[in-house]
């Protein structure tokens, strides 16, 4: 059992359920029909193809169109501001997503009651990432220096050290003290290294997780602990009330390792 005093928390697939299908309506009809309006694509399946390339590649949308411009990829320039106002205009996060008032509640209680540095750190664009924290509930928990999105941390994103190391000098916090809730097992092994403790949330197979090939394994060295939700943290994760964290057993829902 170790000393904490920081959470970060990652927000696609990890503050709403993989079975909503809210990730696979954002990275399928939302991000094509923003690339045929915007970037000049003749079809949403050739811009698909072309989003999916440099998303596997670089894990995030903002960060793989801004190369794929630098390359010349793309039919019109990519305006790095102009992709998280779409979506946080064009998503529906109301058929998709809604607030759970377990989760409110730890958040919450872990922010004011324990007094946990708590941040969200996300490869997606700023705007959108603020629009899902308010439709979740949780945006007055996370003061606008508490919420960092790729633009934060680029030319770096997650999984590259840089980006968590930037985010940590920014709120002030270690590795050895810091836990990170998150569904992408390339996000847990890159805090693993740095130090940082490791939360894998996992709900079900699909999201992102499948678009990039990183499927969650429960008993990787890198994950510490398995949650399902985060309305599973008081009962797996009751030290964390004490500014404490202990290893706790995978949740059986999450596939083991081959």
């Amino acid at each position: 059992m170790v000393e904490i005093d920081a959470v970060l928390l990652d927000v696609d697939d990890t503050l709403y359920p993989v079975t909503s299908g809210f990730s696979d309506h954002r990275n399928g009809e939302v991000i094509c029909k923003f690339m045929v309006e915007h970037l000049g694509f003749e079809s949403a399946e050739s811009a698909k193809i072309l989003r999916d390339e440099y998303f596997q590649r670089y894990h995030s949308t903002m960060k793989g169109l801004t190369i794929a411009t630098e390359e010349g990829r793309l039919p019109k320039p990519f305006k790095q501001e102009e992709l998280g106002q779409y979506w946080a205009d064009h998503c529906d996060f109301a058929k998709f997503i809604r607030a759970d008032p377990r989760q409110i509640e730890v958040i919450r209680s872990l922010a004011q009651d324990v007094g946990l540095k708590m941040a969200v750190f996300t490869n997606s664009p700023r705007k959108y990432a603020l629009r899902c924290l308010e439709v979740l509930g949780v945006r007055e928990f996370f003061p606008d220096d508490h919420v960092f999105a790729v633009e934060d941390v680029l030319p770096a994103c997650k999984p590259q050290p840089e980006a968590f190391k930037a985010v940590l000098d920014a709120i002030g916090a270690v590795p050895e003290r810091t836990v990170m809730f998150e569904d992408s097992m390339k996000n847990i092994r890159a805090c693993k290294a740095l130090g940082i403790h490791t939360v894998l949330v996992h709900e079900a197979e699909g999201g992102e997780a499948a678009l990039l090939h990183d499927t969650p394994i429960r008993d990787d060295p890198a994950v510490d602990a398995v949650l399902k939700d985060l309305s599973e943290t008081p009962s797996l994760l009751p030290c964390l009330w004490k500014k404490r964290f202990e290893a706790a057993k995978p949740s059986a829902s999450c596939p083991k390792g081959p």
